[in-house]
């Protein structure tokens, strides 16, 4: 066992303990070797006075009681790998076989043990984390010795197997019970810290080199979009809460070890995660796969291109409560079909809406600022006429606001999230329009003599009826019996026609608006009519491509995917 180790500064006043984890590393706390650059190390009986850099300290670890209290030494003159500890399994501490608390061991050099060192033995169990990052351990009351100054950095492991399970880290000092209980920091919550040793642990999902030469591939990488939303994407049947990844490898050996999936987990998550790394990443992951993965390369990577770019959307949702004039607001930021982030909801009066809407897309912008986006207004009927493409944004350190029409914006029917609604009719017209691939609106003349029922009836009578156009905002029984008969695809221009009815409708300007509109549209794929939408929107407003009859000016798009359901699905309001 001579890789316990003790750290001493270059003028030789010893600071505390460590373990050799390799022939040139050595691992230690952060604050037994804060604000050194060179240490000097001795393996008792063995070696002494080996000259080290201390090369990398805990992430974020500052001061007593942070997190990350590790630090890794580098030796300047290797040793023989075979005097390199062995790490137990991650699972050591569990309680197992009839076992709730383990007996451990550690070596410390304290005041007048110096050179030799002195053991300590220590209780604890798998249960007694702290903070989800410390083990409180206790030292047994037979045991003569107490934890002291000179134990920080010490191996804890099994003296029955020698296999290392952590590193002590601090103690109470002090008074009459002074040195009875301490921390140390477990495998589980080193590697968090230290990536690295990873490299060094018996993991059964993956082989040491193939894993380590993963983990440097992807080390330091930075996705375009969110871990869990990767993962998420990858496992959608996963209902389980993630933890928040700290990097690539963090996510990857998540999957490797807690994710159900069998043996092809790991590649169903590199498909999905790939595509979102920056190009020398994604060259590195993609050229690991084709050595390491067994039939990767007869599979070919068709896979991969299939999942390239990310979707993400903001849903404002605005639900009538049933007293008082008032509405719940919720947000909810969703990116592949997994929300990643919301607000609300928050009772709101109808005047605040829009400031109060605006406010909160600030705060969830970044989420999908780097992706192809956009805003769903899940509204009341009497809410549909709101000129929301024209609201504005003001994006966290921009300089001014800008309007929501920069990206698609469309309105949506809140009771269609409702059981018993006409949402089973919207899916099934939604399938119909999806499949022919064509918008093909239907013109609604603002001269048209039907009522609601005789509207109603139109539409029930026609299942291809997919998509309505209006020549002017629709009358609210036409609206109302397009919504009850699932129509999912509507759109007019916030305005009224002007003319008296009649023949006077034959040459009116909405006429003419609602030619230039459907001619616009009808050949637009269902899924693309927001982004089209929106190019119509802009160009309305410039000096070169528009004009004041541009058919995009004040244009609403009720588009309703009857799959793309905002989080809650159910109303919420009940006062």
């Amino acid at each position: 066992m001579h890789w316990r180790a003790r750290i001493a500064t270059d003028g030789g006043r010893p600071v505390g303990a460590g373990v050799l984890v390799d022939g040139r590393r050595i691992v230690t706390c952060a604050h037994v070797v804060h604000g050194l650059s060179k240490v000097v190390v001795a393996l008792p009986g063995v070696a002494g006075d080996l000259t080290a850099t201390v090369r990398d300290c805990g992430t974020g670890w500052e001061r007593l009681d942070d997190l990350g209290d590790i630090a890794v030494l580098e030796l300047d003159t290797p040793l023989e790998s075979e005097r390199a500890c062995v790490f137990a399994p991650l699972d050591a501490l569990v309680p197992q076989n009839g076992s709730l608390t383990y007996e451990l061991t550690a070596l410390g050099y304290p005041l007048g043990h110096e050179q030799d060192g002195t053991h300590v033995t220590l209780r604890t169990s798998g249960d007694r984390l702290l903070r989800a990052e410390w083990l409180e351990v206790e030292v047994v009351q037979a045991h003569l010795r107490r934890l002291d100054e000179g134990f920080s950095g010490a191996p804890v492991y099994d003296p029955t197997t020698e296999r290392v399970v952590g590193i002590v880290t601090d103690a109470v000092l002090g008074g009459e019970q002074g040195g009875y209980t301490g921390r140390m920091l477990p495998l589980a919550s080193m590697r968090r810290h230290w990536e690295d040793l990873d490299d060094l642990l018996d993991l059964d999902w993956l082989a040491p080199e193939p894993r380590r030469e993963l983990r440097l591939r992807c080390a330091g990488v930075e996705p375009r979009i969110g871990l869990e939303v990767i993962v998420r994407k990858a496992f959608p049947a996963f209902r389980r809460p993630l933890p928040a990844f700290a990097s690539v490898w963090d996510a990857i050996r998540y999957v490797g070890e807690h994710m159900p999936g069998g043996e092809d987990r790991l590649e169903r998550l590199l498909r999905v995660l790939v595509p979102q790394l920056p190009t020398p990443a994604r060259d590195g992951v993609e050229e690991w796969m084709r050595c390491w993965l067994v039939g990767y390369a007869e599979r070919g990577t068709a896979a991969v291109g299939a999942a390239a770019r990310s979707t993400g959307s903001v849903i404002v949702r605005l639900e009538p409560l049933t007293r008082g004039a008032s509405l719940e607001l919720t947000v909810s930021t969703v990116v592949d079909g997994v929300r990643v982030g919301g607000a609300g909801p928050e009772r709101v009066r109808r005047a605040q809406v829009p400031a109060k809407v605006e406010a909160l897309l600030a705060e969830q912008v970044a989420k999908v600022h780097d992706l192809d986006w956009m805003l769903e207004f899940v509204v009341p009927e009497g809410l549909m006429n709101q000129p929301f493409e024209d609201w504005r944004i003001h994006e966290p350190g921009a300089a001014r606001p800008r309007p929501l029409r920069s990206v698609p914006v469309v309105v949506r029917h809140v009771e269609r999230l409702k059981p018993v609604t006409a949402a089973r009719l919207t899916r099934k017209r939604w399938e119909t329009v999806r499949a022919r691939r064509e918008t093909r609106p239907q013109p609604v003349r603002c001269g048209s003599p039907y009522d609601y029922a005789e509207f109603y009836d139109w539409l029930d009578a026609d299942d291809d009826l997919c998509a309505l156009a209006y020549a002017a905002t629709p009358r609210p029984d036409w609206l109302s019996a397009a919504l009850d008969t699932g129509v999912p695809i509507m759109l007019w221009r916030r305005r009224e026609c002007g003319a008296d009815g009649g023949e006077g409708h034959v040459r009116c300007a909405a006429e003419a608006y609602l030619d230039v509109l459907v001619a616009a549209v009808g050949a637009v794929a269902p899924d693309l009519l927001p982004t089209e939408v929106m190019k119509l929107r802009k160009e309305a407003r410039s000096p070169h491509k528009g004009s004041a009859d541009h058919c995009g000016h004040r244009l609403t798009l009720f588009w309703d995917d009857p799959e793309r359901k905002p989080d809650p699905p159910l109303a919420m309001g009940s006062s």
